[in-house]
């Protein structure tokens, strides 16, 4: 299927979504279906884990209630998706933290460049009380925080050569999030960002056009990056999670029931997707090491001076008391 083709089915589904009483959830042979959609292809995990919650769902109503997951961004982009939830035209929407920066400023704490020491200290500050406050500050936006999910850790891969220094960043010209954020941290570590969408960063790369880019380990190898980029430097800058979301229109039109039975299914769903993460990466890592990847470890004295060099970006992209707290009580968590 090319992109045109499917960026055309894409249009016509969302009209069918919101033909007639879009702010309504489906009803078909008796069962109403929530309309959940994801960017990411059906075995994903991210995908895997709302089926896992459909599942439970109608097990648990006697197959009253369930969800159908549109994936492989057949309805669009987080962006235009997460204002159809907001207005009810969409019941559910798994999206990167990022993209609730701009409505939601608490959750912007949580995409800051080297806040997480490792993936256990991310896990016990998702599951705890920062966490539930967190999800919790998205229902005035017309959001209900439902779970989050992995992301899993950001490093950056090049063309030629590795990324061992902070000096090696001097100029480098890297593929970035289309972020106010990502853009101010690479600046800080002396590369030339740029803003690319992610579907044309393969392209670029083997073009010439950037000659590294950064992201987690099963979306450089889903996307076959390492064809292009097969040096794969573990700076680990960030590892911010991604969030199942729900239009709080149609989580209202729930009952008390069905919004715990929702609730059970969303927080059970969260460790079938980590388990299929933690899978998914170490499948990955063996056959990127296969194809050649090399892969590079940096000293932890330059993982510090990375750190140190990007600290300005606190200041300025997370200055509200309110996050400096919750910066102060995440560092806090051992």
């Amino acid at each position: 299927m090319t992109r045109g083709t499917r960026i055309l089915i894409g249009m016509v589904t969302i009209l069918a979504l919101l033909a007639g009483n879009a702010g309504a959830i489906d009803t078909t042979d008796g069962m109403r279906t929530l309309r959940s959609a994801d960017v990411h292809p059906d075995d994903y995990p991210t995908v895997q884990a709302v089926q896992f919650m459909n599942q439970q769902i109608q097990k648990t109503s006697g197959r009253k209630l369930g969800i159908r997951v549109f994936s492989s961004g057949l309805l669009g982009d987080e962006g235009p998706l997460l204002q159809l939830v907001q207005s009810g035209e969409l019941d559910m929407n798994r999206v990167s933290i990022q993209a609730l920066d701009s409505i939601a400023p608490l959750s912007r704490v949580f995409s800051l460049p080297y806040l997480f020491r490792d993936t256990e200290h991310l896990h016990k500050v998702l599951d705890g009380p920062i966490g539930q406050e967190v999800l919790d500050s998205l229902a005035s936006k017309g959001l209900i925080g439902l779970a989050y999910y992995d992301a899993g850790i950001r490093s950056i891969y090049t063309v030629k050569k590795p990324i061992l220094k902070l000096e090696d960043m001097k100029d480098l010209n890297i593929r970035v999030q289309p972020s106010e954020m990502s853009l101010m941290v690479f600046d800080l570590l002396g590369a030339r960002p740029v803003r690319l969408p992610f579907a044309q960063t393969a392209r670029a790369l083997n073009n010439d056009l950037v000659e590294a880019a950064e992201n987690n380990l099963p979306s450089y190898s889903s996307t076959e990056h390492y064809k292009y980029a097969p040096i794969f430097s573990l700076t680990r800058h960030t590892m911010s999670p991604e969030v199942l979301v729900m239009s709080k229109i149609s989580w209202d039109k729930l009952s008390q029931s069905e919004q715990v039975m929702l609730r059970k299914a969303a927080r059970e769903s969260v460790a079938v997707m980590r388990d299929m993460w933690q899978q998914r990466e170490e499948r990955v890592e063996a056959t990127l090491k296969l194809a050649g990847v090399k892969f590079n470890e940096l000293p932890k004295e330059q993982i510090a001076r990375f750190t140190a060099a990007v600290q300005p970006v606190y200041a300025r992209y997370a200055s509200d008391p309110q996050q400096q707290n919750l910066i102060k009580r995440i560092r806090a968590i051992k």
